[in-house]
């Protein structure tokens, strides 16, 4: 039996409850759940940072940020080597190991562990010259760059406060069908004698929300419904929580007086999960027709969450809740169970590459990893961990802040001055009542501070959002960065970079 290729899929911010296999009744996602019914889908998955980079690079060093010390987003250009990484370590033992679509990484991380690499989001360019990134340079060679939607957006632009609109884009030139046929065309030319590990990596459903016109109707808004959390921004005002993270709400969702706008968004954003989706479903029939899906281990999984209509919000960045926290997590390899779900096991991001190098025989690079194999929680022995933590390293008012989730509560620190936050799920599963202050719970807080604080204490850091304010000082008049964060149009360089 040859050694099993690996299809590492990853969306970037999809709310874990929104497929098909997790009992969603609108949202269509055959190919996710194709997945799901080859093998198994976690219930209880985590992430280990809410934002990107940081928690992207946990999935590929099985590290938690506490120990890669990358808390910072603005990390390509950062300088440092790992040969440690998941990629690295894989083609170091044979594999013919791809890249395609969204990184938001390191470069030298991503140039050692990949052979093949084609980026698909301006995060991953070369900050002073957008002709050297592959995706934008298709945009450039078909005439349209100038609508490039993935960055900032130009004033005026629908899509501005609310974080959505329908694309400029025709379907074939957008960002989801631009990573199909990359990853299909790497399939398609790729070495027959080894071994493939392919990181297929969707820039969205991220905001901005813009399906293509092909697609933008695929959901009608009437037919949303939101939760009965839904009351915690429409008629609360997400009372209960600390100011500041009250303020950073309110901020959020004043484009959004009703629930009927909330939804026009979420009809958009539901029809990238489904695009996307699609695109999966075209790699896993190309796999199939040529003999190769049932010797793959295949994962789907996200970055981190998005409220998505929980609570009455969108997007992210106001607090570290179950909504951003739990991620989408689907795994199916030869011989897995099949169509089975793991409700009641704990597991985390830092776990996917031990896990990885247990099904394929691939040596796990010795005292580097903080995460451990979950095959045993695939196959239905295993208990699962007893908690998971995320932490994040916020802009204002309080720097670096923790989460822990535990099988029954949520617990957010803050600081002495702030506070912080703790739900129940025994008795209120939508993180509505915030009993961090609540005397009846003052000894569950103690006992939840101290695991927190036993995992967190001793950060590391590499980067974090000085160095990430620091590198965006230095970048802030390079072609790139105007284009992706400034929202200038690419016809206003094309010429002075010739």
């Amino acid at each position: 039996m040859p050694r099993p290729n690996v299809l590492y899929l990853m969306t970037d911010q999809h709310n874990a409850q929104h497929m098909g296999c997790a009992g969603e009744r609108l949202v269509r996602t055959p190919n996710m759940d194709r997945i799901a019914e080859r093998g198994v889908r976690f219930e209880r998955a985590y992430c280990n940072n809410p934002i990107c980079s940081p928690s992207r690079i946990s999935y590929v060093s099985g590290q938690y940020p506490h120990t890669h010390g990358i808390l910072g987003n603005n990390n390509f250009e950062f300088v440092d080597r790992n040969p440690d990484s998941l990629g690295a370590t894989f083609r170091r033992y044979g594999y013919q190991t791809a890249l395609i679509g969204k990184a938001h990484m390191i470069r030298d991380w991503d140039e050692e562990a990949y052979e093949h690499i084609r980026y698909c989001d301006l995060t991953d360019a070369d900050r002073r010259d957008p002709r050297k990134h592959h995706y934008f340079k298709y945009l450039i060679d078909h005439g349209v760059a100038d609508l490039y939607e993935d960055g900032a957006l130009p004033k005026g632009h629908g899509a501005l406060t609310r974080k959505h609109a329908v694309s400029g884009l025709p379907y074939e030139h957008s960002n989801e069908h631009w990573t199909g046929e990359e990853t299909l065309e790497f399939l398609r030319g790729r070495d027959q004698e080894r071994p493939f590990l392919v990181h297929m990596s969707f820039e969205r459903p991220h905001p901005h929300w813009m399906p293509s016109a092909e697609h933008a109707d695929m959901y009608d808004p009437a037919d949303i419904e939101l939760g009965p959390d839904a009351v915690d921004w429409f008629e609360n005002r997400f009372a209960g929580r600390p100011e500041f993270i009250m303020n950073i709400a309110r901020n959020k969702m004043n484009a959004f007086a009703t629930p009927d706008e909330l939804k026009q968004a979420l009809a958009y954003h539901f029809a990238l999960i489904t695009v996307i989706d699609m695109e999966i479903g075209r790699v896993l029939d190309h796999l199939e027709e040529t003999g190769e899906l049932d010797n793959t281990i295949i994962v789907y999984c996200a970055d981190h969450g998005d409220f998505a209509g929980d609570h009455g919000l969108y997007m992210k960045n106001m607090g570290i809740y179950e909504s951003i926290h739990r991620v989408p997590f689907l795994v199916s390899y030869p011989g897995s169970p099949q169509g089975e779900v793991r409700d009641d096991a704990i597991i985390e991001s830092v776990d996917l590459f031990p896990t990885l190098c247990e099904l394929t025989g691939v040596p796990a690079p010795e005292g580097v990893l903080d995460g451990r194999s979950i095959v045993p929680e695939i196959e239905g022995s295993g208990e699962g961990k007893p908690f998971s933590i995320c932490e994040w390293d916020f802009p204002e008012p309080q720097r670096r802040f923790s989460a822990i989730r535990t099988d029954r509560f949520r617990l957010t620190y803050y600081s002495h001055e702030l506070g912080g936050e703790l739900y129940d799920h025994a008795t209120d599963p939508w993180e509505m009542h915030n009993v961090y202050d609540d005397p009846e719970y003052a000894d569950t807080r103690v006992a939840l501070m101290e695991q927190l604080f036993d995992q967190v204490n001793l950060y590391r850091r590499k980067t974090d959002f000085d160095a990430d304010r620091a590198r965006g000082a230095d970048e802030c008049l390079t072609a790139t960065r105007l284009i992706h964060k400034q929202a200038r149009r690419w016809s206003e360089f094309a010429d002075l970079l010739e």
